[in-house]
């Protein structure tokens, strides 16, 4: 069975999170599975799912659930901590990466991701000439009027209602192939295919989406020689930051935004160093660069567990 979200009233997507934690909460819990926000969820659903949780385990556990509203322990910097990370990647390696200094940026999707990253690098300068959302896409070569996007979203309305004043419309499946320094896949998956992927005209993809780039798709943008951030680095932040969250719910102490962005920042450099560092070593893509990374973490910390360890056998 699906649904719609965004077809559903608010008490319909009140008693639908709620079932949801009806039917999970058995295999979900502070220290075992968290369930944090995604594509069409925020922060009421997230509390929502929390209530439900503390109704049936008889008390208040707010680690259970990350993306929370403050009021019920949610952490502050969680709404645009996705884009943010990506944010500070780009910015930590723009110098290796070759980057101008104002970047010509395209970005698909403009949900929570999108609208975050437009707003974090034109307040930085760069132009933001192209974004899409699920109605259709805009385009403007010497940069769209950001405020106008966020202002139209913000009242329930496409970013295709802003045509004409900055602007114009172009066919969403087009924003791909723009012509422009910094594309950001900030949609759902598979976006980038072997079907589209020679059609990138951008220096560097960043992957705020999960998965927007099929494997097809990765062997063009490599031999055409585009750089590809990957989803589990580029998109990092918002997980890093629910799990601050976690962190601020267990100690039961809260950190500042100011806190949360310099943790993230740190991390965020740090992880993108290493990762840079092992693709020019190895000569390989940022891709497979981080999973080099990631999996040379978890050989340590098995061999570390000893041969005996339930981990090991």
């Amino acid at each position: 069975m699906q649904v719609d979200p965004r077809k559903l009233s608010k008490s319909e997507l009140e008693r639908l999170s709620r079932a949801y934690i009806q039917a999970f909460a058995g295999v979900i819990g502070p220290d075992r599975d968290i369930p944090a926000p995604d594509v069409y969820t925020n922060s009421m659903i997230m509390g929502w799912m929390a209530d439900e949780y503390a109704q049936i385990v008889g008390q208040h556990i707010p680690a259970v659930i990350t993306g929370k509203p403050i009021a019920l322990g949610g952490s502050l910097g969680r709404g645009d901590a996705t884009a943010r990370g990506g944010y500070y990647l780009v910015r930590h390696l723009a110098a290796d990466l070759g980057l101008a200094d104002r970047m010509r940026v395209a970005v698909q999707g403009f949900g929570n991701a999108g609208q975050h990253i437009a707003r974090l690098l034109s307040a930085d300068g760069h132009k933001i000439v192209a974004v899409s959302d699920s109605e259709g896409a805009v385009f403007a070569p010497d940069g769209l009027h950001v405020d106008l996007l966020l202002e139209a979203k913000q009242a329930g309305r496409s970013v295709v209602s802003t045509t004409g004043r900055g602007g114009h419309e172009i066919l969403p499946g087009d924003i791909v192939g723009t012509d422009c320094d910094l594309l950001v896949p900030a949609a759902l998956e598979n976006m980038i295919h072997e079907g589209n992927a020679a059609s990138v005209r951008a220096r560097l993809v960043l992957e705020l989406a999960n998965g927007p780039v099929t494997p097809e798709a990765d062997d063009v943008l490599a031999k055409g020689g585009t750089i590809v951030l990957p989803d589990i680095l580029a998109n990092a932040g918002g997980v890093t930051v629910s799990y601050f969250e976690w962190v601020q719910n267990r100690q039961g102490f809260y950190w500042t935004v100011d806190e949360i962005h310099e943790r993230l920042r740190a991390m965020v450099e740090s992880e993108g160093r290493a990762v840079w560092e092992v693709a020019q070593s190895r000569n390989v893509t940022m891709r497979t660069a981080a999973y080099v990374h990631a999996l040379g973490r978890l050989a340590e910390a098995i061999e570390a567990h000893g041969t005996q360890s339930f981990f090991t056998s």
